[in-house]
């Protein structure tokens, strides 16, 4: 891209005399570094190319969300992906420790009043609990499924108490134990807790989705950021640029014009 580069620079000497008027550079604050130290106030008037690539702008907010806004010079709208972001993190912590916790308490509930010896069973085990109040209940349901199923593919006189005990073993939970509930009362609250440990645990789910999104939202932005600042620069807009530096005997004003093209 060329730039036409248009400046008209106007020195204005300071006055001789005290009778004179008095010069633009007598109206400039005194800096420290004396009369040669210059200073320089800009207005811009121009539209700069994107400060990244669009590619890039897009790679750092799917990295991290508003960091492409933030390159390109969007605080504000890098901000608020950056609060987003750090929600959806707190959020997801929040429900994976919501969820642990809620796990331990119902396999506890499940040692204390439902007879199991220990902790850590498979969830398929656990949900067999919530279903039956005894072993002895789920036992005899997988035992009809058996009598269904030998019925169907060796007949009815298939049907055996070994055959049946046979087909339990081999369906029931591989890491079965023995339960009985002392009450439903205790079933029932076995039942809330280990529901809402499912649900802590598929909120936590929700806010990886959650944290994606931010990150597809914030790349879509960022590109059409990114994209808004190259065309305005190859639009070849008139801009301009208004220095005024004071020097050891005067001021020079310089209006700077440019145009892309």
């Amino acid at each position: 891209m060329m730039r036409a580069l248009f400046a008209a620079c106007l020195l204005i000497a300071p006055a001789a005399y005290a009778g004179e008027t008095p010069s633009l550079r007598d109206a400039v604050p005194a800096t420290a570094g004396g009369a040669s130290a210059a200073w320089e106030w800009q207005a811009e008037g121009v539209e700069a190319a994107a400060p990244v690539s669009t590619s890039k702008a897009v790679l750092y907010s799917l990295l991290l969300p508003g960091l492409g806004d933030w390159q390109l010079g969007n605080k504000g709208r890098a901000a608020a992906f950056f609060a987003v972001e750090g929600a959806i993190w707190i959020s997801y912590a929040v429900f994976e420790v919501q969820g642990g916790q809620r796990e331990d308490e119902y396999e506890s509930l499940a040692v204390r009043f439902a007879g199991v010896t220990r902790t850590g069973h498979s969830d398929e085990y656990y949900a067999k609990l919530r279903d039956y109040d005894t072993s002895e209940a789920y036992e005899a349901d997988v035992k009809l499924d058996g009598r269904i199923e030998l019925a169907t593919q060796y007949g009815v006189g298939a049907i055996g108490a070994d055959a049946l005990e046979q087909y339990f073993t081999d369906h029931r939970v591989s890491d079965y134990e023995p339960w009985q509930w002392s009450s439903l009362d205790r079933r029932l609250q076995y039942s809330e807790v280990r529901s809402s440990s499912k649900t802590s645990y598929r909120r936590a789910d929700y806010m990886i989705a959650a944290a994606a999104a931010n990150r597809l939202v914030s790349a879509v932005f960022a590109y059409a950021g990114a994209r808004s600042l190259n065309k305005a620069a190859e639009a070849g807009d008139v801009g301009y640029r208004l220095d005024v530096t004071p020097r050891a005997h005067g001021v020079d004003v310089a209006m700077v014009l440019t145009r892309s093209f």
